[in-house]
């Protein structure tokens, strides 16, 4: 089993900066990053070359965001991924009308360099999911991928993602902070894990 498990949010969201974006959307629910998203991406991939942390195995949510960060941090460290549909977004009914479109895995695969198409994923999200369906999957996923791997992970999602990884692995998300780009760690001690830090943002400033 991994002894490390690195959580990362996505960088800042085309959406959030151009109310306007969603007009001319081919994907309204699935936007990309700024330039300063990317850049907060890179400054992650960055930080980890800066410390000298590499990963046995990096997984990302298969919503564009995440992907695009995974690939500035792939352009850093030159690392693998595989799409694992347990961290995406959660499928929220007051948020979505219906299960959000994402790009196929094929495309992604296509589009982007470390994404590989190996992997058959261990969570499938449902339609709708109220919050504590979309962590305890969240924290399932992150559960199976840790089992499968006995160095460090990566993982890369949303703010549901984190909550959601830290509460089932940790059992409480007391501690647990979310901001862009920002940086949880996960240890494991004995049979128990432990949350060393999370929302670190230095690497951004």
């Amino acid at each position: 089993m991994a002894q490390t498990v690195w959580v990362v949010r996505h960088g800042q969201r085309q959406d959030t900066v151009d109310p306007d974006w969603e007009l001319t959307a081919d994907r309204v629910h699935d936007p990309g990053l700024t330039e300063l998203g990317r850049w907060q991406a890179w400054r992650v991939g960055r930080f980890f070359a800066d410390q000298g942390v590499d990963f046995e195995a990096i997984y990302c949510s298969p919503f564009l965001r995440a992907v695009q960060t995974t690939a500035e941090i792939y352009g850093v460290l030159g690392r693998e991924a595989w799409l694992e549909p347990g961290l995406g977004e959660h499928r929220n009914a007051e948020w979505f009308d219906s299960e959000p479109e994402t790009l196929s895995t094929e495309t992604l695969v296509d589009y982007f360099d470390p994404i590989r198409p190996d992997h058959a994923p261990f969570v499938e999200p449902g339609f709708p999911e109220d919050h504590h369906e979309a962590e305890r999957r969240a924290g399932e996923a992150a559960r199976r991928i840790a089992a499968a791997h006995d160095g460090r992970v990566l993982m890369v999602g949303h703010g549901l993602t984190i909550g959601g990884v830290t509460r089932v692995l940790v059992g409480s998300t007391e501690g647990v902070d979310a901001p862009l780009c920002g940086l949880t760690r996960i240890e494991q001690h004995g049979s128990e894990w432990q949350l060393d830090f999370s929302g670190k943002i230095d690497h951004l400033e």
